[in-house]
């Protein structure tokens, strides 16, 4: 762990988030400034910067869980698919391995990369979505 890295502190619990998967590699949960609603970002849990840094055994287990979340997050949110993106050093907001896994419906429109931003509109709208794609997960696990 990071003691400097935000994703490091919603991994270890120090930092609030909107968990929606969890096991014992990785986690998801809400991006706070999401392109669409239900947008999740994957971390590993321990704290690696890029995908080249990442053994190669936590990458296949991650991307497993890629695919979940993914089949998850169009179901909960009624999308047609999801854009995944992964920025390595160049755009790389937070120095810590993720995947942005991002509902799409056909027809919407992204004026430029990764924006405009669309925020809930309240916690509680926030709240739903957590719960929304929490509950996909189950549904997909079992």
């Amino acid at each position: 762990m990071d003691e400097e890295c935000a994703f490091c502190s919603i991994a270890n619990k120090t930092a609030g988030s909107k968990i929606v998967f969890q096991d014992e590699d990785s986690l998801a949960f809400l991006d706070s400034r999401p392109v669409f609603h239900g947008h999740c970002l994957l971390v590993p849990k321990q704290h690696f910067k890029t995908i080249m840094s990442a053994p190669d055994e936590l990458v296949e287990k991650l991307f497993k869980n890629v695919k979940l979340l993914s089949k998850a997050v169009m179901d909960a949110m009624h999308c047609d698919g999801v854009l995944l993106i992964m920025n390595n050093e160049v755009s790389q907001s937070v120095p810590h391995l993720h995947v942005h896994v991002i509902p799409r419906k056909k027809g919407e429109v992204l004026k430029g990369f990764m924006w405009p931003r669309h925020p809930y509109e309240s916690a509680a709208q926030m709240d739903t979505t957590q719960q929304s794609i929490v509950e996909a997960v189950s549904r997909l696990m079992h």
